[in-house]
């Protein structure tokens, strides 16, 4: 799969700037599927980009993967990292349900990423992990 990223100028007019793939995707592993989270920040025109692979083979079969990508001011884009559950395992779905937000303007966000079948406090039951995405576009769970 692939996310694409457009610009929308002061006239409405949209311009394609970039695609989005994941560096190291195969079949089914569903980049970019149900959702693709967005936050700017500051007032460089940056923005971060997160993009869910809820079937990728990390951890085991569709235990799930997020891409994490930094959007230059002139459109270009960069994937700078791929997050993972701590305890991921075959079947969680990480990525089913993601959210970036930024809080400053130096470049930090906070990632949240839900796991549809993650193990909770039961089995199956579902789980939600937060990640803090660094100004260099490095995550940490």
């Amino acid at each position: 799969g692939s996310a694409y990223v457009f610009r929308v100028a002061s006239d409405g007019t949209t311009t394609q700037t970039a695609k989005l793939t994941a560096s190291d995707g195969v079949s089914d592993d569903l980049f970019g599927v149900w959702s693709v989270s967005a936050t700017s920040f500051g007032s460089s025109g940056e923005t971060i980009v997160i993009v869910p692979s809820p079937r990728s083979n990390d951890r085991g079969s569709d235990s799930g993967s997020v891409y994490v990508f930094r959007i230059a001011s002139d459109g270009t884009a960069v994937q700078t990292a791929k997050l993972t559950a701590s305890d991921g395992a075959a079947g969680d779905e990480f990525g089913r349900k993601i959210s970036v937000s930024s809080f400053n303007d130096n470049g930090d966000a906070i990632a949240l990423v839900g796991a549809r079948q993650g193990d909770g406090r039961v089995a199956d039951s579902g789980s939600s992990y937060v990640f803090h995405i660094l100004p260099d576009g490095t995550a940490t769970q």
